[in-house]
């Protein structure tokens, strides 16, 4: 029982400051802000902060893992009232979108100095994306009943999903373009190759 509490304390105060980081991360970025500043910012020690996170990489990983949690609530809630699932798979283009491009300081440095980012971290062992995977997979499942699909492996779509509008995203970092094709317009292109 004591190691069950000890282990929620810890996630605990991992969510809380991690909800402090990601305000730093947006306003400051990543790769200029030092584990040294980020203890300062929360009044914590370094040694304290390292006790969370053993490494700034941990700490980055975690940062994403933790906004990917609160993307995945907030996917599910804004499409709890549609009962299309296309509305749905809209949602997700357009949050997807808007979240990017509210957190681009944080995430700008990481993804152009590593352009492998994204598929490591959803290789990682505690992959933090596979519930919107699994979310998406089930989404095409139900659009599949309306407007039949050539592919029915609806995990592959999701997979594929994400790789097309990641697509989106990294042409917008990379090239500095603005972020505003429609949800609608990206899903259509999408499904133009995907139905039966």
């Amino acid at each position: 029982m004591r190691d069950i509490i000890r282990q929620k304390v810890l996630e605990t105060k991992k969510n809380l400051v991690l909800e402090e980081i990601s305000k730093i991360f947006e306003n400051d970025g990543f790769s200029s802000v030092k584990m040294q500043d980020i203890a300062n910012r929360l009044n914590i020690s370094v040694g304290a902060l390292y006790k969370l996170f053993s490494s700034k990489d941990e700490l980055f990983y975690e940062y994403i893992a933790y906004q990917i949690r609160l993307f995945h609530n907030m996917l599910v809630e804004n499409c709890s009232s549609l009962s299309q699932p296309k509305l749905c798979l809209e949602t997700y283009v357009k949050l997807k979108f808007d979240v990017f491009t509210a957190k681009r300081k944080a995430i700008e440095d990481p993804v152009i100095g590593d352009p492998l980012f994204f598929f490591k971290m959803n290789t990682q062992k505690n992959d933090p994306v596979k519930p919107i995977f699994e979310f998406l997979a089930e989404l095409f499942e139900r659009l599949d009943k309306i407007e039949p699909l050539k592919e029915k492996n609806y995990m592959k779509l999701a997979y594929l999903f994400n790789a097309f509008t990641m697509g989106y995203i990294e042409y917008w970092i990379n090239y500095d373009e603005k972020l505003e094709e429609s949800a609608s317009v990206v899903l259509e292109e999408f499904l133009k190759g995907m139905k039966a």
